[in-house]
């Protein structure tokens, strides 16, 4: 799988936020807990996304675990808290990804880093991770206005920037049951996979 759709499949499993947020360890009053306690205190979100200032799109999330986001180019990344999906139309490629038992989501991620926020800035190294640094931009709501995760590899970051956020919205179940099309080859949990 090409380095662009694992990246996506990534920030796919960045969003599936589990009830484990609330064990980070983080001070209270850091821009680190207030990012974690204002992502637990909606059921829902909705927001345009663009990704290294090319593709844009629209993330949906509902809680527990269930995202959407649909991309410019066509590309779905789907999850419903059991099976994260990856469709790209041009490939005709579906990745199905296996979320059970896993750790993912924002716990996952932001687990095991240094925690060097100030302001309105949440900055996360590591020596030992798959980014090496993390830095999301909160918003005066404390939502994230931008995130940037940058790979251990020293290959270039990749940031995604936020806007027209709302919250407690009412999503549809189905919007979170994706399919992909009849006629994709489906490859099976590439994010267990060696790079």
């Amino acid at each position: 799988m090409s380095r662009r759709p694992r990246i996506l499949l990534w920030i796919g499993l960045f969003f599936i936020i589990g009830g484990s947020l609330r064990d980070i360890h983080s001070q209270s009053g850091s821009p680190l807990s207030s990012l974690l306690s204002a992502m637990n205190s909606f059921d829902s979100f909705r927001a345009n996304i663009t990704l290294n200032g090319s593709l844009s799109g629209t993330l949906s999330y509902k809680r527990p675990g269930n995202l959407h986001i649909k991309f410019s180019d066509g590309r779905v990344i789907s999850a419903n808290g059991k099976t994260l999906w990856f469709y790209s139309p041009d490939r005709g490629i579906a990745a199905k990804q296996d979320l059970k038992g896993g750790t993912s989501g924002l716990a996952g991620l932001l687990a095991g880093y240094d925690d060097f926020s100030n302001g309105r800035t949440v900055k996360l190294k590591s020596d030992t991770k798959r980014y090496s640094e993390i830095t999301v931009s909160l918003s005066e709501s404390n939502l994230p206005r931008s995130i940037r995760m940058k790979p251990s590899s020293g290959s270039d970051s990749t940031e995604i920037i936020f806007s027209g956020i709302s919250t407690n919205i009412g999503l549809t179940s189905s919007l979170f049951n994706y399919q992909p099309p009849s006629s994709s080859l489906i490859v099976e949990n590439p994010l267990n996979q060696k790079e």
